[in-house]
């Protein structure tokens, strides 16, 4: 017994312990949206603008997420904690699949200057996961719990079209950095390598969130899963930040190298 209360102890400690973390990493990327907008505000920059409102998105839809979490775990025992808590996910899946299309977004306005029949395509895949996550952790948790085979089958939907547009979105934006990578000149160049680094990041972002589906019954391991998904995508979208928008003091720091 009391081997069982450590270690739920230290769950619980490695739990809120990831609670900051989230906090931590959805002050960055807010941070990095308001930021961009100011850019594109700026500059005009139409693509910079797309990025800035997908960071902000995320931003906030992680921070409902981590709020429903904390509230769930500050009141195990409130129905109205849990219901918060499913309808917060819904909202996070939902924004994450938008922030993962304005990276596909971002891309083809980079190449072409226009959205094209994938960006539509994702569009509506985006569509799907919103739907299916309300559906999910919205109605299904809240009105009819004890069907658990649909519950699990519109999750999975869900996460499936999630990473889809995740993984769609990364390999046309790393096919738009290789891109610019071979025509741009050196400070350019190493502005590139920074987006570069950071959508690889990503790819091991959206992989691991590939994974939770297949840890609900391992509280450890997703916890752990959890705060490598956290730490990828925060610096993911560091380096992208500092590759496309590029604050004047790196920029310039680049440029006298």
């Amino acid at each position: 017994m009391k081997g069982a209360r450590g270690n739920m102890g230290e769950l619980a400690i490695f739990r809120w312990s990831i609670h900051v973390l989230g906090l931590i990493y959805e002050a960055v990327m807010i941070s990095l949206g308001i930021s961009s907008l100011m850019a594109a505000s700026r500059t005009g920059d139409k693509g910079a603008r797309v990025l800035g409102t997908g960071f902000l998105l995320i931003g906030c839809g992680d921070f409902t997420h981590t709020l429903g979490h904390i509230l769930a775990d500050v009141f195990p025992a409130s129905p109205e904690a849990a219901a918060f808590e499913s309808i917060a996910t819904a909202v996070s899946v939902t924004l994450a699949t938008m922030f993962f299309l304005t990276i596909q977004f971002y891309a083809s306005l980079a190449r072409t200057g226009q959205l094209g029949a994938l960006d539509k395509a994702m569009a509506v895949v985006t569509v799907i996961a919103g739907i299916t996550a309300f559906s999910a952790w919205a109605y299904v948790e809240l009105f009819m719990a004890e069907n658990r085979a649909l519950l699990i089958a519109l999750r999975s939907v869900a996460v499936l079209a999630m990473v889809i547009v995740g993984y769609v979105g990364c390999y046309s934006f790393i096919t738009m950095v290789g891109e610019k990578l071979r025509e741009a000149g050196p400070a350019i160049v190493e502005r590139y390598k920074y987006a570069f680094r950071g959508m690889l990041l990503m790819v091991v972002a959206v992989t691991l969130v590939l994974t939770h589906p297949f840890l609900v019954h391992y509280p450890l391991a997703m916890l752990v899963v959890t705060t490598l998904k956290i730490l990828a995508l925060m610096f993911a979208a560091l380096f992208t930040y500092l590759g496309i928008i590029g604050p004047r003091w790196f920029v310039e720091r680049l440029e006298r190298r």
